[in-house]
């Protein structure tokens, strides 16, 4: 009778022998996104095992995401496998713990101890960037930009798809110097944003640009050199500024002024209109005698275009009768 008893007790040990649970993924300390994989490995299973996930917001334990999964082990007793955890939109952010629970019939398992995670679910924003979209730019470009992200992997700039020096970092700011003097043509060039933040949250943002190296030219249609204002009347003054594309001038870097023949400043030319016409714009002031003016002078016009490139200063001769 005791051989029997002894027999059956050992059959029940070998049938309940413990089982092993280990978690690979994640490992301590790391940043979980919205979508994740908790993954799992089993030894000595005799039978189909659930396992359960649960995560704990640590602030707030009210919050909690739980998911169940079943693992049927091989002949050996082994299995592996994911388990999917997920969070929303509406998820608290920050430190959670992780609980891995494995259950099975007729068999134990050991107790996985706590895993604590960083959730961050949302995605970087990349703010105050600079150049904007639809801007014009030069030759050497300075690309800047600040990021709303605590959690930085990396942030890479390229432009038109390619890589340009010093175009990675970490930093909460981006400032990168993009020259473009290898690019031949100039015209509409792409400039993208990369920002992805530790728990693999991607933003990209692209910005499409003119490049435009080439200065306006300003032509200046009235007065003509050598005009005569006379006493207590006015002159008209037309000017045209002309650059390679359509919308490229600043209308506030145009500067119409009089100064005398030492180039010592009288007065500026105050602007009655501006018009755009196509690749140009038209602009049109009037100087006028009462600003006491010597008998010769000269009408002064500089301008830039949006890009920064400053034109080739032009200027007219006049003078006023009998001074």
């Amino acid at each position: 009778m005791r051989a029997i008893w002894i027999l059956g007790a050992t059959l029940a040990a070998a049938l309940s022998q413990a089982a092993t649970i280990t978690v690979t993924k994640p490992t301590d300390g790391e940043y979980l996104g919205r979508s994740n994989n908790v993954q799992i490995n089993i030894t000595g299973s005799n039978r189909e095992a659930t396992v359960v996930v649960t995560a704990t917001n640590v602030a707030n334990p009210a919050n909690i995401v739980s998911v169940e999964r079943k693992f049927t082990p091989e002949p050996g007793g082994d299995a592996t496998g994911t388990i999917p955890l997920n969070f929303g939109e509406t998820s608290p952010q920050g430190a959670y713990n992780i609980q891995v629970i494995a259950t099975e019939p007729g068999n134990t398992y050991n107790t996985v101890p706590p895993i604590p995670v960083i959730v961050d679910i949302r995605n970087p924003k990349i703010v105050d960037f600079d150049p904007i979209s639809n801007s014009f730019v030069d030759g050497t470009v300075n690309i800047r930009a600040t990021l709303d992200e605590p959690n930085i992997k990396e942030w890479r700039v390229r432009v038109n798809n390619s890589d340009i020096p010093n175009n990675s970092g970490n930093t909460e700011t981006i400032n990168v110097v993009w020259d473009a003097s290898s690019i031949l043509t100039d015209g509409t060039q792409n400039i993208e944003f990369r920002v992805e933040d530790l728990a693999g949250n991607v933003t990209n943002r692209n910005v499409s640009v003119t490049l435009d190296r080439r200065a306006p030219v300003i032509s200046i249609l009235a007065p003509a050199n050598g005009t005569t204002l006379f006493p207590r009347s006015s002159l008209a003054v037309v000017l045209s500024v002309q650059d390679q594309f359509a919308n490229a001038i600043d209308r506030t870097g145009v500067d119409v002024t009089l100064v005398g023949m030492d180039n010592r400043f009288l007065a500026r030319v105050s602007r009655r209109s501006i018009r755009t016409d196509g690749n140009r714009i038209v602009w049109t002031g009037r100087v006028q005698s009462k600003f006491r003016l010597p008998g010769q002078f000269k009408l002064v016009v500089t301008a830039v275009d949006k890009a920064g490139n400053a034109a080739v200063r032009q200027e007219v001769v006049l003078q006023v009768q009998g001074q």
